[in-house]
């Protein structure tokens, strides 16, 4: 229904509208995993609704996501149903071309080819990869996180000084167009030397042992 909450949150969150059929809805989250994995919330007693965000390879669910709407926390709720690494978007990535790497479900779909962890570390195993972390200069993890990208010799994308949104969603809800995103990805794509010459200035937070990354 058009004017289901869920639909509306999705609206506003401007979702592209190809990838909606991806995203599902339980309204008892616990009790619908539990149909899935027998016994995996033992207590039903603070159950809520969440955005499902399942992830496929060959039409087989591996993974899901759930998502909080209101104030519940874990924000995210991620849940493998089989040993192998969470990766969303794995049935529509073109492997022959540059692969996009970020960390939420949501944000890789606005970006072309683009596929996504579910976690801060946005490491895959392909020789064409770009990770794009989110643009938070000033959170310590974040940093340490890309300083390891750099060293081991990752293409990073360092968001400009202008961006002031954490992500791409967001970027996408304050007003900028899925081709000005892009436009900014590509022209803020960094790798070896360069790389860390640029970290040097993208970042706001001061990390020990920094010599071994101007090496």
């Amino acid at each position: 229904k058009l004017n289901h909450p869920v639909r509306q949150w999705i609206s506003e969150r401007k979702i592209p509208s190809q990838y909606h059929y991806l995203l599902y809805f339980a309204p008892k989250f616990y009790q619908w995993v539990n149909t899935i994995i027998e016994n995996k919330f033992p207590s039903l007693e603070k159950d809520h609704p969440r955005l499902v965000i399942p992830f496929f390879e060959k039409n087989k669910m591996f993974a899901l996501q759930g998502r909080a709407f209101g104030d519940e926390n874990p924000k995210y709720i991620t849940i493998k149903l089989q040993d192998k690494d969470k990766i969303f978007g794995l049935e529509r990535v073109d492997w022959k071309k540059t692969v996009y790497v970020c960390e939420g479900p949501l944000d890789s779909l606005f970006v072309e080819n683009c596929i996504a962890t579910a976690q801060s570390d946005l490491r895959i195993p392909h020789n064409d990869a770009v990770l794009i972390p989110d643009n938070e200069p000033r959170n310590r993890e974040v940093v340490k996180q890309i300083r390891k990208y750099i060293e081991e010799d990752y293409a990073v994308v360092l968001w400009p000084e202008y961006v002031k949104e954490k992500d791409i969603n967001e970027m996408v809800m304050s007003g900028r167009t899925d081709t000005e995103i892009k436009t900014i990805i590509n022209e803020h794509v960094y790798s070896g030397i360069q790389a860390k010459t640029q970290f040097v200035f993208w970042k706001k937070v001061e990390l020990k042992n920094e010599k071994n990354l101007s090496r």
